[in-house]
């Protein structure tokens, strides 16, 4: 069994075969999918594909830091009011908060850049929900690793308000090997994804994290793994990206297999 702990069958890259793209992953071994948002659409569309598809797909909600629905008028205040209220109307299929985080990249068309203050709002407000109904958050950070630590440290490791599960996943982690001891100090896992099976310095830095601070993820449609690097991603390669995993930790595929795995399900809860 292996789980692909992000990824987005919310988009509208799966629209036309969504049912084929569910069966392949099954048919690989990825019986479970945790399908993240950035916005408050595609976060009702997550919930929707958890209830159509029980015990297989399970949602995060969130607001990523950069406006990906540019023409929602709603201010972050507002949008973080009607987060919560998907948390409370939707929560038996909700295994998180996400993604949220930090991005001082250029929003790419047509999204819209928030300003720093604006992120850091919106990003501590869903950290604050997560507190709030003890749940994990799925963390995107990009070009802002130390403002990312900076903000995360105000609330982990140690809150009462937060004891049963870990603070959750560093989603496609790209932070260099300097930064893997603060982040794991703050009680966060990596999310591998698969452009590891590509890019040599990533491979040298997750070889310096252990498994047990590990999780997969593809965050289809996007970082295909080689062979299909290019294409539109699917959760089915879950089970590509965690076999070269296994090949540079050089652990068997089934030990890789079920030590992300447990990883997963401790977090998420699934």
């Amino acid at each position: 069994m292996l789980v692909d702990t992000h990824c987005h069958l919310n988009f509208p890259d799966y629209e036309n075969d969504l049912d084929q793209v569910i069966k392949n992953a099954v048919e690989n071994d990825v019986t479970k999918i945790i399908c993240a948002s950035s916005n408050i659409q595609d976060s009702k569309r997550a919930i929707e594909l958890a209830q159509k598809y029980p015990g297989i797909v399970y949602a995060l909600v969130g607001i990523h830091p950069q406006q990906t629905d540019p023409n929602n008028q709603n201010t972050v205040k507002v949008q973080v009011q009607e987060l919560e209220g998907l948390v409370l109307s939707g929560s038996e299929w909700i295994a998180g908060i996400g993604e949220c985080g930090l991005d001082y990249s250029p929003a790419p068309p047509p999204e819209k850049n928030r300003t720093k203050g604006e992120q850091s709002f919106v990003f501590e407000q869903q950290i604050k929900l997560a507190l709030k109904y003890n749940l994990p958050i799925s963390i995107h950070s990009r070009k802002a690793t130390d403002e990312t630590i900076k903000i995360l440290s105000k609330y982990f490791p140690s809150n009462p308000s937060f004891p049963s599960c870990p603070s959750g996943v560093w989603h496609c982690y790209a932070g260099g090997k300097s930064k893997v001891q603060k982040i794991t100090g703050l009680g966060l896992y990596f999310g591998v994804d698969g452009n590891l099976t590509y890019d040599e310095g990533l491979q040298n830095v997750i070889k310096a994290i252990p498994l047990e601070k590990i999780v997969l993820e593809t965050d289809a449609p996007f970082l295909a793994p080689v062979p299909y690097r290019g294409l539109r991603n699917e959760p089915k390669n879950v089970k590509m990206i965690g076999d070269f995993l296994a090949k540079l930790k050089n652990v068997s595929s089934a030990d890789l297999a079920q030590i992300t795995t447990q990883n997963a399900k401790k977090i998420f809860k699934i």
